[in-house]
């Protein structure tokens, strides 16, 4: 279950650099995240606006200059990219599953 273990991998990072900075998280945790989301959203195109709304809630009360910011980043478009590349690899059916108990799990 790789693909779980990806996830949760990010779900710690995510939670650790809450309490960080105002940037909730680094800014090639954001380019994982963002790039994860994206992925679910292609492969489940079905859910695609629950996707987005996720990237929404990411950065809910950040201020918009900072994640252009930190969207033009090496770190982001390195974590982007990687998680790009890694998603694909991974078997679908768990990553679809993955991607479906995302939109499951309580914020």
């Amino acid at each position: 279950m790789k693909i779980e273990r990806v996830l949760h991998i990010l779900a710690i990072l995510i939670l650790v650099e809450c309490a960080l900075a105002k940037m909730p998280f680094s800014n090639e945790v954001f380019g994982k995240v963002e790039g994860t989301l994206d992925y679910c959203a292609q492969i489940d195109a079905a859910s695609a606006p629950k996707y987005q709304q996720k990237k929404k809630d990411l950065i809910k009360g950040v201020p918009e200059n900072e994640v252009t910011e930190a969207r033009k980043s090496e770190e982001h478009k390195a974590g982007y990219e990687w998680i790009s590349d890694e998603l694909p690899k991974m078997p679908q059916d768990e990553v679809s599953a993955a991607c479906t108990a995302s939109l499951q799990a309580k914020d």
